[in-house]
């Protein structure tokens, strides 16, 4: 019954939308035609980003085709100038919803006026259906997460004066767009500053249907998107702003949602309703990590382009206090500083964060937790083997004691810093044997086994370069900071300890899902 519900409710949302645009002149995606750009690029010019088209729409609008090596095809982005000039300029990215495209927060969403007093260069990209996820279309593949956080902020640092400090680095969106600007500031929380969502999913555990009826809009098959919520859900947890929450430690964070009703409106909007009832339970699981946020639950508002105009202007409004507020010292106390201690947790293979790179061996997808990372060492959750490489926080040619522990023993042995001052580690996590090749039912209790398992490094400079610098501070590490100030990586959790009553949570969920089925 739920599911059929929050279809139906999703099947309904993409039809007012649609009608919306019909009556306007403009429909979203469907209409959108490069032909007059002649055949897409092929070779060589196909294999970076490039501008295909550019125009100017007002003094401030302009409007540009890129050619996207992410997408294998051209697309659209607006951007709007700063209202307020300035040598550099901050960043907005603000993405659009399901059902829309690149053009709706100039047409329907009046960015223009309410930017114009304002110092922020906005960029505006297309998003496809909306899913904000690196999605398989047939024998394409439209990866929309390397187009958005990788060719975009290419294409405007080739083209504009931005300040790339993650400060000046905001993601705002509404709907589907607002979860994409959630989930990449959880995926990156290193790039950006600030995230914004208006009227947002952010579990989409919770509403899978929804997920699967935007991704078949784009043309993909039914469970595509992230696999079957029971068995690959490693995948929708490693696609969720909420079991990402987290990650989200220092950001500036603020998302909203109406009620579902409306004065004068008989029909309540159950879309709406659905998702305030998932802020609640964002802003719940946020409070209980000590994450410091902006969470507006609006006694009235719709699903629609009046509600989404209106919280852009308030959050707007919000900035410039909000860019004070960050930049003062009670501000960054939440922020990593170079070589200081953080825990970040990610679904992906190969991942970099705070200048540390880290790439997983592993047979199935899984979310591991990269914990109490500093200059005295980390830990790993998982299964398989991994290959971890440092910033350049050591002293280069200098030689350091390295100790692996974990389920496949322990090891120690000496390792010498790179002339860039960094240290590469390899080593298992828990044995392969518990994620076979061959998923089925005899298995798959495999995939829980060793997926809590932990796995600490530890580094200390070794004795004889030591003794050399004894009485000296931080002795072995660049910034004068020293490997005994920092707290033991042995004091970790494991992934899913800090996510247990949402896993408890979105388990009920998937067998009542799959029951339904």
């Amino acid at each position: 019954m739920r599911r059929s519900l929050i279809i139906a409710m999703g099947a309904r949302a993409i039809r007012t939308l649609t009608a919306a645009r019909s009556q306007r002149g403009r429909y979203p995606a469907r209409d959108q035609t490069t032909s007059f750009l002649g055949p897409e690029p092929r070779g060589k010019d196909a294999r970076t980003w490039h501008i295909r088209d550019k125009r100017k729409l007002s003094p401030r609008l302009r409007e540009f085709f890129l050619y996207s090596p992410a997408l294998g095809r051209t697309v659209g982005v607006r951007v709007l100038l700063p209202g307020i000039p300035a040598e550099v300029s901050p960043v907005i990215c603000l993405f659009h919803g399901g059902g829309d495209d690149f053009r709706s927060w100039t047409d329907f969403g009046s960015a223009e006026e309410l930017t114009i007093d304002s110092p922020y260069l906005v960029v505006m990209p297309d998003g496809g259906a909306g899913t904000y996820s690196r999605l398989a279309v047939g024998s394409e593949v439209h990866d929309w997460p390397r187009f958005h956080t990788e060719e975009i902020p290419a294409f405007l640092s080739a083209n504009f004066s931005v300040d790339r400090a993650p400060s000046s680095q905001l993601l705002a969106g509404l709907s589907m767009g607002g979860y994409g600007a959630m989930k990449y500031a959880a995926w990156h929380p290193d790039r950006y500053g600030s995230a914004a969502a208006f009227s947002s999913p952010l579990d989409p555990l919770s509403t899978v249907p929804a997920f699967d009826i935007i991704a078949m809009r784009e043309g993909a098959r039914s469970l595509s998107l992230f696999g079957d919520p029971a068995s690959d859900r490693s995948e929708w947890l490693a696609n969720s702003p909420y079991a990402l929450a987290e990650n989200l430690r220092g950001l500036d964070l603020w998302f909203s949602a109406g009620s579902g009703s409306l004065e004068g409106v008989k029909d309540r909007d159950l879309l709406e309703t659905l998702i305030s009832s998932q802020g609640e339970r964002f802003s719940a699981r946020l409070n209980a990590l000590g994450i410091r946020h902006s969470w507006f639950p609006r006694t009235s508002g719709l699903h629609n382009w009046t509600s989404w105009e209106r919280e852009l202007g308030a959050w707007l409004k919000t900035l410039a206090r909000r860019r004070d507020y960050a930049s003062s010292d009670r501000g960054l106390t939440d922020r990593v500083a170079d070589g200081g201690q953080f825990t970040y947790l990610s679904g992906h293979a190969l991942f970099d964060i705070h200048g540390w790179r880290v790439e997983i061996s592993r047979r199935r997808a899984q979310v591991v937790r990269f914990d109490a990372v500093s200059a005295a060492g980390f830990s790993l959750t998982g299964t398989g083997s991994f290959r971890v490489r440092t910033p350049g926080l050591f002293e280069p040619g200098r030689r350091y004691d390295i100790s692996v522990s974990g389920p496949s023993g322990d090891n120690a042995y000496q390792q010498k810093a790179d002339k860039k001052g960094r240290l590469t580690f390899t080593g298992r996590l828990a044995a392969a044997m518990h994620d076979p090749i061959i998923p089925g039912k005899r298995t798959a209790h495999f995939t829980a086994l060793g997926r809590d398992e932990v796995t600490t490094v530890r580094i200390a400079s070794a004795p004889e370069d030591a003794a050399a610098d004894r009485g000296h501070t931080g002795a072995g590490v660049r910034g004068g900071r020293s490997t005994a100030d920092v707290p033991d990586p042995a004091q970790a959790g494991s992934a899913d300890e800090t996510a247990e009553d949402y896993i408890e949570y979105s388990r009920e969920s998937s067998t009542a899902d799959s029951a339904e089925r």
